[in-house]
């Protein structure tokens, strides 16, 4: 997971600095699009809503004779909204150094019975907060930035309990919820709406660290722990208002002020480039059947995501605009997971490229889009199980799943040709069914394949 954030990280910074050296080389030209009389100098407060990707790594060591070393996985997709409060420094002109907190909700609830198993185990978390430092470019309007500080989670993990099916009830037996102090990470693009209103698209990596120690093991073997680590990827948009803006705004002009001049014309064909990162949040399900448990893990992996991109643009009006947008690139997500309690259930989960066919829509600030997304998408992944000496036949198959993306973003422009953008795609492709040994064996999962793919990218305008 930890791929992810340094992608982005490194994908912004590579766009600040790139546009930074360009501009160092060009003539002087027209005034800046930024309006003398806006500065991004001062407090600031806003509030932000996106979305959260949770996921909860369980494992336990081999400590004595008849453990098994092995994993669980519980991940989920949830929601999360919250407020902002910050201090802006620009100097030089071009850039920025600066100081912000958030408080939120996030709301992640997921618990599973154990692959293969009668155990239960799961994640909740309740809030979050961050401190971090901010430092990045001013062009025009807009700030690119990296950011990067202190992380509080409030979370609860949940482990043990028998399922109904069995006699038991959906009560874990054991659950440790604390508020864990651990770091984040991240970037994103902030654009001004009007001399006191700006807008953002951010991602935060929060590391959760290990957890804590269960004082059981799903085999009941004494003196054996087993320990739980998490972390979080949150991709968020938010409103903010800067105080000491001059003129006399109203409460709305976010809205209600009318474009301000930008001297990039948004109409047309573009050509460009992307780079990030990518997550993989694989389903492994097992079905019931004779001598089998009903159950389900996740199978987590990240890796880089890089390629190109087409599209064309149009403008309606003096705000909405409308595009089309295609993409393909290298998606390199590796995973392998060791299950928690099967020797034979070893899992395979990779992928090799994407694409996507999709449709923009969103509004126009002049110097910025700001959009949501969606169409189609294809994946090309490898799922199943590793052979081992236990089970020397078992299978894995490769195929390019079809399915769908949505995501959104914030495109800004850098002068009359290019513009940067941050975006976000979930993507899901479908369910092959795999089996660990050849017919007639019932022993199998089958795999749902769902992705996360954050990314920054660099448009160049044709005509």
């Amino acid at each position: 997971m930890k791929r992810l954030s340094f992608g982005m990280i490194a994908a912004v910074a590579a766009v600040n600095f790139t546009h930074a050296a360009f501009a160092a080389d060009l003539p002087v030209k027209a005034p800046p699009m930024l309006p003398p009389a806006f500065s991004w100098t001062g407090f600031y407060v806003g509030g932000y809503y996106g979305e959260a990707l949770g996921s909860q790594v369980g494992s336990t060591p081999v400590l004595t004779t008849g453990s098994h070393s092995g994993v669980t996985n519980v991940n989920q997709i949830g929601p999360t909204l919250g407020a902002t409060a910050g201090y802006n420094w620009q100097f030089a002109q071009h850039w920025l150094v600066g100081l912000e907190g958030d408080l939120g909700w996030l709301g992640l609830d997921q618990t599973n019975v154990e692959f293969n198993d009668i155990t239960f185990v799961g994640l909740k978390t309740d809030w979050y907060a961050t401190a971090r430092a901010r430092a990045g470019y001013v062009t025009g309007p807009s700030l690119l930035y990296v950011t990067g500080g202190a992380a509080f989670v409030h979370a609860t993990d949940s482990f043990g309990g028998t399922p109904a099916l069995f006699g038991g009830t959906f009560t874990p037996s054991t659950t440790f919820t604390t508020t864990r102090t651990s770091w984040t990470a991240g970037a994103g693009i902030e654009t001004q709406l009007s001399r006191a209103w700006t807008t953002k698209t951010e991602y935060l990596f929060i590391d959760g660290g290990s957890s804590n120690n269960f004082l059981a093991n799903p085999r009941g073997i004494a003196g054996v722990a087993s320990i739980f680590n998490q972390n979080f990827n949150v991709i968020k948009t938010g409103l903010n208002y800067h105080f000491g803006a001059p003129g006399n705004e109203g409460l709305f002009a976010f809205i209600t002020a009318p474009p301000m001049p930008s001297d990039h014309d948004w109409r047309g064909f573009y050509l460009g480039g992307n780079i990030g990162g990518g997550l993989s949040n694989v389903d492994a399900m097992q079905g019931y059947a004779a001598g089998l448990f009903p159950g389900r893990t996740q199978v987590n992996g990240s890796g880089f995501a890089g390629g190109g991109q087409a599209g064309y643009n149009f403008i309606f009006g003096s705000r909405w605009f409308a595009g089309v947008e295609g993409d393909i690139g290298v998606l390199r997500i590796g995973a392998e997971m060791n299950d928690w309690f099967d020797e034979e259930a070893q899992f395979n989960a990779s992928t090799n490229w994407y694409g996507t066919a999709r449709v923009r829509l969103g509004v126009t600030t002049g110097p910025a889009l700001l959009y949501v997304t969606g169409g189609a998408a294809w994946v090309n992944s490898r799922n199943g199980f590793i052979a081992i000496p236990s089970a020397p036949t078992a299978t894995n198959s490769t195929n390019t799943g079809s399915g769908y993306a949505i995501g959104g973003g914030t495109e800004v422009a850098l002068d009359a040709r290019w513009s940067a953008k941050i975006e976000s795609l979930y993507i899901d492709t479908g369910n092959p069914s795999i089996h660990l040994i050849s017919p007639p064996s019932t022993f199998g999962a089958s795999f749902k394949d769902h992705f996360l793919v954050a990314r920054a990218g660099l448009n160049f305008k044709l005509w």
